[in-house]
């Protein structure tokens, strides 16, 4: 493994982010936000469930080098419009980084 593959799994996340959109990936435990997708926004579901499946490659890689490195279960939300809360109906999809 490289840095040149962590390189190239960042650029495909981000290039499927943008500047407002409505989806972003998040562990479904925790509710912590999945680095590298951390600060990025979605326009499409598609995009999104995309980019997750990118996040959990780019972590497991990164894990060969740091394996501490937090485990989540990657899922993709929906922000709640104004006047609202999250909850666990705006998951669109969970997929365990782990592969169960």
């Amino acid at each position: 493994m490289t840095e040149g593959k962590l390189c190239r799994l960042r650029e495909r996340i981000e290039s499927l982010a943008s500047d407002g959109g409505e989806y972003y990936l998040v562990c479904g435990r925790y509710g912590d936000r999945p680095v590298p997708a951390d600060a990025c926004r979605f326009d499409e579901p598609t995009a999104a469930r995309r980019a997750a499946t990118l996040t959990e490659e780019y972590r497991a890689a990164l894990r060969e080098y740091d394996p501490a490195l937090p485990q989540y279960d990657i899922v993709v939300r929906q922000t709640p419009d104004i006047g609202t809360t999250a909850s666990p109906a705006d998951t669109i999809e969970s997929a365990p980084e782990d592969g169960r």
